[in-house]
């Protein structure tokens, strides 16, 4: 059986001196700064097998079928 669910994005938006970073599926966000020397995440991983992201999605009417 061929898999087609999914979906992926990553949205930063700044305005000024903040930014905003929208996250859809399995989609990372780093920021990187002075020349590689510090980062940070800016997002966390959506995946279904994880507690508090399974019963998100329970919640909202849809369904976990494959972790």
């Amino acid at each position: 059986m061929l898999d087609k669910s999914g979906s992926c994005a990553i949205v930063a938006l700044l305005i000024e001196k903040k930014i905003f970073i929208v996250n859809v599926g399995d989609s990372r966000a780093i920021l990187s700064a002075d020349g590689g020397n510090y980062s940070v995440n800016l997002s966390l991983d959506h995946k279904p097998n994880d507690d508090i992201e399974q019963k998100r999605i329970l919640s909202n009417g849809g369904r976990v079928y494959q972790t």
